[in-house]
């Protein structure tokens, strides 16, 4: 495990059933997992992390609709 922590990589927000959630990425540059704000360390590679404030930014929304 990694001592050090480090700032997680904010890459955007999901969308679930009206909830908003933000999406992070390690920020080890050989790993890039997955990982939640409920997190301590990278399950993949044992990186400690730390959960800045999102950016805030502009959202845009992104519909997909059915030619049937």
């Amino acid at each position: 495990m990694k001592l050090l922590r480090r700032k997680a990589h904010f890459t955007g927000y999901v969308v679930y059933h009206g909830e908003y959630f933000s999406e992070w990425h390690c920020p080890n540059k050989k790993c890039g997992f997955h990982v939640s704000e409920e997190y301590i360390c990278c399950p993949y590679c044992g990186q400690r992390l730390r959960f800045p404030d999102p950016p805030d930014a502009g959202m845009i929304r992104i519909s997909v609709e059915s030619e049937n």
